[in-house]
């Protein structure tokens, strides 16, 4: 038993520690849940396992002894007084729906409890002894909202993708959390530690918690392995000759996919121009033409980009211009929308500097506006393109009102070669790549159908960090109608 004692704040530490280094704001507090309920079984294992086996140690001096007991007490104020806090933050936040303001108020009404219990535990109590009866109720508030929280978030959640992640959350850590209360807040009475040895009034339940935290964990790591949780997912590769055929076959889709693009858009404007050369316009085949060359040297950019044909994405990073690298998508797409009724128009919102890969962006983009026009409308079609800053993170979507996307399909269009289109020209390839450019910018790629009217929003979400709004005074200057530049077709 003194291994799975030790064992059991070790895995708890480390799985809090994973679950961290995702850095993203609701898993940071599902991280600290799980980290710091390791709190109680580390105390536990120094008066356990870890202090009986190295006391009388030549090496143990008695102020490092000191340091350590009192370190298994300030465990235990972490677990009785702020783990249940903890808890209730995690499933506050993971509830996307909700805007930021609520959550930070919630959050800051709620946070001075934890805080008034151990000062109330100070001024009343022997700091090392814990009767469990006054406060245990008010953890049981925590408990509770943190559980509506948990459900709350997967209930309320639209992406499929996202409600499969927080199906498994919902299931695991509201149990857990609901069982350690039960046994460690309901079942104790008195606590009171000593040096190295401890006075426990309870109904002995606590001693099956190895049961729960273990398998907990070992649950959890299986879920990342396999399906991913909470937007972590350990990829463990067999074999690295694996690893290179997929690099290899990707990076070849990816050349295809964009070869085939641009020589459509070619083939239209070769065509275009012969007719123009035939009826005598030749100012206007001329400029047909630039347009080719601009398609040219931007193919023959991508080709030299994906290393020897065959490799994965590789960024070139540098700052561009929003206004700029939205202009230059527009100018693209004319070649798709010149002969039909469609309304193709950018609303800058944000402005500024968005440091990225300006050919991987632009091709996301340009993939993004053709899936678009092939689910538009014979008539009154119309994709919007829309910059939008948020506290921490820079967003560009892409919106349509289209014949939209089934919903049992929002999970899969992401995945290579996955399409539900019937020409067999169109090998699902376009919203992989997208969606790989966006894990290589440290961002991710959304999909989600309109909450009014026809059609899907597909969204491109850049770290916070990447973008540098215009300054105010520049930004005035700027003429009103920038903020909403139509680009007839």
């Amino acid at each position: 038993m003194r291994i799975i004692y030790i064992l059991m704040f070790l895995s708890l530490w480390t799985l809090g520690i994973i679950i961290l280094a995702s850095r993203t704001r609701s898993n940071v507090w599902v991280g600290l849940t799980v980290l710091l309920g390791g709190s109680a079984s580390f105390a536990f294992s120094m008066h356990l396992s870890i202090m009986p086996f190295i006391q009388g140690a030549a090496w143990l001096h008695p102020v490092l002894n000191v340091i350590l007991y009192g370190s298994t007490v300030v465990a235990m104020h972490i677990y009785f007084y702020l783990v249940p806090y903890v808890f209730f933050m995690g499933g506050l936040w993971l509830n996307e729906g909700l805007s930021y303001r609520i959550k930070l108020i919630c959050s800051l009404v709620l946070l001075p409890g934890p805080f008034i219990m151990i000062f109330n535990h100070l001024a009343t109590e022997p700091w090392n002894a814990f009767n469990l009866a006054w406060f245990r109720w008010w953890d049981g508030m925590y408990v509770l909202l943190g559980c509506i929280g948990y459900y709350a978030a997967y209930f309320l959640e639209t992406n499929p993708e996202r409600r499969r992640s927080l199906k498994r959350a919902m299931l695991i850590f509201p149990t857990v959390m609901v069982w350690a209360f039960t046994s460690d807040y309901v079942n104790f009475d008195n606590l009171k530690l000593g040096m190295w040895s401890f006075h426990l009034e309870s109904n002995g339940m606590w001693q099956a918690n190895f049961i729960a935290i273990l398998g907990t964990v070992g649950l959890i790591l299986t879920y990342s392995i396999r399906n991913g949780f909470l937007g972590i997912k350990l990829r463990i590769e067999r074999q690295r000759l694996d690893h290179s055929i997929r690099t290899l076959t990707m990076g070849v889709s990816i050349l295809n996919h964009s070869i085939k693009n641009e020589i459509q858009k070619i083939d239209y404007l070769a065509e275009k121009c012969s007719s123009l050369i035939r009826s005598g316009q030749s100012s206007r085949a001329a400029g047909t033409i630039e347009q080719v060359h601009t398609l040219t040297r931007h193919l023959l950019h991508m080709v030299n980009r994906i290393k020897e044909k065959a490799e994965d994405v590789v960024l070139d990073e540098e700052a561009h211009d929003i206004g700029q690298l939205m202009e230059s998508v527009l100018d693209s797409a004319k070649t798709l929308t010149e002969n039909r009724p469609v309304q193709l128009s950018a609303r800058i919102e944000a402005e500024g500097t968005l440091v990225c890969d300006a050919v991987h962006i632009r091709e996301t983009l340009s993939n993004l506006i053709r899936n678009s026009l092939d689910a538009l409308p014979e008539s009154g079609g119309e994709i919007v393109l829309r910059t939008v800053a948020g506290r921490r993170e820079f967003r560009i979507e892409v919106r349509d009102n289209g014949a939209g996307i089934p919903k049992e399909h929002l999970s899969k269009i992401f995945e290579p070669f996955f399409t539900t289109k019937k020409n067999a020209l169109n090998y699902g390839l376009g919203l992989s790549y997208c969606s790989s450019v966006m894990s290589k910018h440290g961002g991710k790629m959304l999909a989600s159908v309109n909450e009014y009217g026809p059609g899907v929003t597909l969204s491109l979400h850049f770290p916070g960090f990447k973008y540098r709004p215009l300054a105010r005074e520049v930004r005035h200057s700027r003429d009103a109608s920038h903020l909403d530049h139509p680009h007839p077709s």
